[in-house]
């Protein structure tokens, strides 16, 4: 995992690598379908089929052709991930081969673990500590973990008000069911549109004026602490209106 995270790549070819070093055995090998990855990754299977292609022109990786025994027909590829052919940054380096499995998870056989997702707090071991005190992103509820998780990769690196209007976008077309594919679909080609300079928010300005009428309402209903009194601004007010007082005390008669 540490060498898929330090390739230089973009959102969506990373998430992809990140699937498969997630599903790789000891021995860097994983037999993903091409139909498990697209949904594991929220992407179109030609989607994936062409990054895979990328990864064997850059040698990121190798495919190798499985055949049935029995008919002869082709089955799922099995790729290798040639993270010894390729070095590492500084920072990192490679985890030392293993000579037995562990637990029992991998048997050897060719199966392999399906490809898991870790929760939203989730972090890249590549990024800065300080980054963890940045406000998450608003993502609407009705996402799946695993959408919020692609929305995060696709978002990395730009800046975080902007993101959060493309976020927004999401949100708004979510609401007024405008999505005719599928959310992360559409999404994606927002980002697209916004690396070419073309993105204009529209409905997520209806999204973002909520949220704020949200958060001055919270804000109202928040009670402000007395202030304490000054001794000295206390004593001086007592005094004068003793002061007062004693000016317009009636005189008393002998």
């Amino acid at each position: 995992m540490n060498w898929a995270w330090s390739q230089n790549l973009a959102p969506t070819p990373k998430l992809i690598l990140m699937a498969l070093a997630d599903a790789a055995n000891d021995h860097d090998e994983c037999w993903p379908g091409i139909p498990f990855i697209a949904r594991k990754c929220c992407v179109s299977e030609r989607t994936v089929q062409r990054v895979l292609q990328d990864f064997q022109k850059s040698k990121l990786m190798a495919v190798d052709a499985q055949f049935d025994p029995k008919n002869g027909r082709r089955t799922s590829n099995r790729y290798r991930l040639n993270i010894s052919d390729l070095p590492y940054p500084d920072n990192l380096s490679p985890h030392a081969k293993k000579k037995h499995f562990d637990d029992g998870k991998l048997s050897g056989t060719g199966v392999t673990l399906p490809v898991t997702y870790v929760g939203d707090k989730a972090k890249s071991p590549l990024e800065p500590q300080h980054e963890s005190e940045q406000q998450p992103l608003h993502l609407p509820a009705s996402l799946s973990k695993a959408e919020r998780q692609a929305i995060t990769s696709l978002t990395a690196g730009i800046p975080e008000t902007d993101a959060q209007a493309l976020v927004d976008e999401l949100a708004d077309a979510l609401e007024t069911a405008t999505i005719r594919t599928n959310a992360m679909r559409w999404f994606r080609g927002l980002v697209t549109k916004y690396r070419k300079g073309e993105f204009i928010t529209v409905g997520g300005l209806r999204i973002a004026a909520r949220r704020t009428r949200a958060r001055d309402e919270e804000n109202k209903n928040i009670e402000v602490p007395a202030q304490p009194t000054n001794p000295t601004t206390a004593k001086e007010a007592l005094a004068h209106i003793r002061g007062l007082m004693t000016s317009v005390r009636p005189a008393t008669s002998s």
